[in-house]
């Protein structure tokens, strides 16, 4: 099942974010509840190729933006999804500001209906290094009460707190495990995910005040292993194996499609390949592969 982009718009300007500068100047009127539904059901006929984004996986389905929540239409949007896929995990990947409301929160909690999942960045664990990164004041705050009324219930959509990492927040990474769990204490479980940016869209054009080598984000993951060893479900994207402590291996997934990774000649011997993320392509054209490191005994 594929990505789909719900809408064009968001009220963050995340230094890092992987959609180009003219996605929100779009007319966002192909963004429309309308035509969300005609999509859906060309798609669902096998009427030709619809989403261009892993269209090809049966498994899932991620709502992403912009900045779904903004969508005029956006409850009568989770609720046809839902009642349109029954049994498909969806998640939808927000910044997580609109759930401050309580009200909204609560709707949000009714209409996600199992197997449903919310995914939703935090930068920093203060509010000075998280508002410059997502670029609005405020934001950090509101990004910090809307993962409290999510957590809050006993029951509801999971969550995941997605840590992406990069030269801005990269020396914090410590401190922002440290905040999870203050924050967040005796409510119920989430996961957290460490990525590894990626390099497109807006994370490329400002890529000189964000470059950061895979080697250094896995030394910083490294030396925070024993924190992250109190997190009952930690996940780490996009990182090669030969690079994270053997500890954390296991910790490493595999999310993106095969068109966006590679295996270079350093990975041809090496024992961990099968299981191995591999490199991200648009990293390899930024530093290469020299890094890699293969395990061949």
């Amino acid at each position: 099942m594929p990505d789909i982009a719900v809408w064009n718009k968001c009220d963050n300007r995340c230094v890092m974010c992987t959609n180009m500068a003219s996605f929100p100047a779009q007319d966002s009127g192909q963004y429309s509840l309308e035509w969300q539904i005609r999509k859906m059901e060309r798609y669902l006929r096998g009427l030709g190729k619809t989403y261009l984004k892993n269209a090809d996986d049966p498994g899932f389905v991620s709502l992403t933006g912009g900045e779904p929540t903004l969508h005029p239409d956006f409850f009568k949007l989770i609720s046809y999804f839902r009642r349109r896929l029954p049994g498909i995990s969806i998640t939808l990947l927000s910044n997580g500001r609109r759930f401050s409301d309580p009200g909204f929160a609560r709707r949000f909690l009714r209409a996600a209906a199992p197997p449903f999942a919310v995914g939703i960045p935090l930068h920093a664990g203060t509010a000075a290094l998280h508002d410059r990164i997502a670029g609005v004041k405020g934001a950090f705050a509101q990004t910090v009460k809307g993962l409290g009324n999510l957590l809050a219930p006993r029951s509801g959509p999971e969550v995941e707190i997605r840590l992406v990492l990069h030269r801005l927040n990269i020396g914090a990474f410590r401190g922002t495990l440290a905040f999870l769990r203050r924050a967040f204490r005796g409510l119920r479980p989430y996961r957290v995910t460490a990525i590894h940016y990626e390099i497109e869209g807006m994370s490329l054009e400002n890529h000189a005040r964000l470059a950061l080598r895979l080697t250094d984000s896995a030394r910083a993951i490294g030396a925070a292993a024993d924190l992250i060893a109190g997190f009952p479900d930690l996940r780490l994207y996009h990182f090669p194996l030969c690079l994270v402590p053997p500890a954390l291996r296991e910790k490493c997934w595999t999310t993106l499609p095969r068109e966006d990774r590679c295996y270079p000649a350093a990975c041809r011997r090496c024992r961990l390949r099968p299981g191995c993320p591999g490199l991200m392509k648009e990293y390899r054209k930024a530093f290469g592969a020299g890094e890699l490191r293969p395990l061949c005994s």
